[in-house]
């Protein structure tokens, strides 16, 4: 069964469910002193109201009634018809035209990789469509595979932007990002180009050719050190103009945030460093490349093309 056939999506606000949304996001993020801190229940209200969106998920199929039954046996909140999901966009505009954006995405924790923020996405590129949105942005965490994978190769995003600890402390008062930089790349998601239709509605992936990744081209190396973590090794190519470019980020963050922060974020600034001088240099970065070695090791890629706008003038400087 298909997740969509799984779950129910809710693009209305019931009273009901805006409380409902505002304890979610808490337990999401395990926040301390949330109600009182961040005033979720207007932050909610001001998205729906304002031509924006609140989206809600909620659980058809995916566990069947006697699982949810032993679940209410441990916590009380699945007993009852409770979204397991959810989605926040407010409407906004720049120098482009009108856009969503995307400010806020949570997951139930005992919904996590069921394929529920497939779901969501699938919902809002449809909702986007029918409204005449023509283009979303949101952020996330570059050091996040799995959402680089879902957002660039499946969704077909792109990213030209990086912001430089983009989250203040009291936005982040979480477990999660809880002293660790909190650096994000700006997402742009053209809903009708021909790259976001392929994908979403012919479901056409491009097969990545990893011959075109060379030494020369590849401007980082990612070790793993004797405790298994990831760390960065010595390459460190800061003075590239090649394209395409490489910049290896690591496979398993959430492993390295659980063991050594510090090591974390070491490896964070020297990443940064890197996306901040390329994506300024005129690159663009809309492929995620996966490179799986016999040990059984998996390196995630960013694969980074310089925009023809600046290839042009850097030619015309020659």
């Amino acid at each position: 069964m298909d997740i969509l056939e799984k779950v129910r999506i809710e693009t209305y606000l019931r009273q009901s469910v805006l409380n409902d949304v505002v304890e979610l996001e808490k337990r999401v993020w395990n926040k301390e002193g949330y109600r009182e801190v961040n005033a979720p229940m207007l932050y909610f209200e001001l998205a729906y109201l304002t031509n924006g969106l609140v989206m809600t998920v909620f659980d058809e199929a995916i566990f069947s009634p006697k699982e949810k039954e032993k679940m209410a046996q441990n916590d009380p909140w699945y007993s009852g018809d409770h979204p397991i999901g959810f989605l926040a966009c407010f409407a906004d505009f720049d120098d482009e035209g009108p856009f969503w954006y995307g400010a806020r995405m949570g997951i139930d924790r005992l919904y996590q990789d069921k394929n529920i923020g497939v779901a969501i996405l699938d919902g809002l590129y449809k909702i986007s469509k029918e409204r005449n949105i023509p283009r979303i942005r949101w952020t996330y965490d570059p050091l996040v595979s799995r959402n680089a994978y879902l957002y660039l190769h499946r969704m077909g995003a792109q990213v030209q932007e990086i912001g430089f600890n983009y989250y203040s402390a009291v936005f982040t008062n979480d477990e999660l990002n809880r002293n660790i930089s909190t650096d994000r790349f700006l997402v742009d998601w053209y809903v009708n180009s021909e790259r976001v239709t392929e994908r979403m509605d012919k479901h056409l992936f491009p097969k990545h050719d990893l011959t075109v990744m060379t030494p020369g081209n590849t401007l980082n190396e990612i070790i793993l050190d004797g405790e298994g973590l990831e760390r960065p090794g010595d390459k460190f190519m800061f003075d590239s103009d090649e394209t395409p470019l490489f910049i290896e980020i690591p496979y398993s963050q959430d492993k390295l945030l659980k063991s050594d922060r510090k090591k974390a974020q070491e490896l964070r600034e020297k990443c940064r460093a890197l996306f901040m001088r390329y994506l300024a240099a005129g690159y663009v970065i809309r492929e995620l490349y996966v490179k799986k070695e016999e040990s059984g090791r998996v390196r995630p890629f960013y694969r980074l093309d310089l925009d023809p706008r600046y290839a042009d003038l850097k030619n015309k400087k020659k």
